[in-house]
């Protein structure tokens, strides 16, 4: 599965998941963190940010059939944790470290590690709850 342009920093499940730069801007002024969507393998049906998470707190909890997702943390510290076909990977996303690219069939959590920690995802489908599926794979 080819997901274009953006530096291939690790992959997971056979490039099924991968991280991928997304560099910050850094001045005296602040950060930009600019995302240039003619690089993604696809082009954003869907943009939301997770917000306002308890500490602790687990969400998502499922993989897309058929969509892809671009997580990327923008505030504290955010833990992943993948599964595919049996193999499980866990991973922490922080701002201005690589963004997290998941595939279809790839199942996935986060869970919150610090107050106001903020996930923005990217997404290339518009919302469908039947695209979900709940269980990991491999676990029934």
């Amino acid at each position: 599965m080819d997901f274009g342009p953006p530096a291939d920093l690790a992959s997971y499940f056979g490039g099924r998941a991968r991280l991928v730069a997304c560099p910050a801007l850094n001045e005296p002024r602040g950060s930009l963190l600019p995302l240039e969507l003619r690089d993604l393998p696809f082009a954003p049906a869907r943009v939301f940010a997770v917000t306002d998470v308890p500490v602790g707190t687990e969400r998502g909890g499922h993989a897309h059939r058929s969509g892809l997702q671009l997580l990327v943390c923008l505030q504290g510290r955010v833990e992943v944790l993948m599964r595919w076909s049996g193999d499980t990977q866990r991973l922490i996303l922080t701002p201005g470290a690589p963004s997290l690219m998941i595939g279809p069939g790839v199942w996935s959590s986060q869970t919150y590690l610090e107050a106001g920690a903020v996930l923005l995802a990217l997404a290339s489908e518009p919302y469908d709850p039947a695209s979900y599926v709940d269980e990991p794979p491999g676990s029934a």
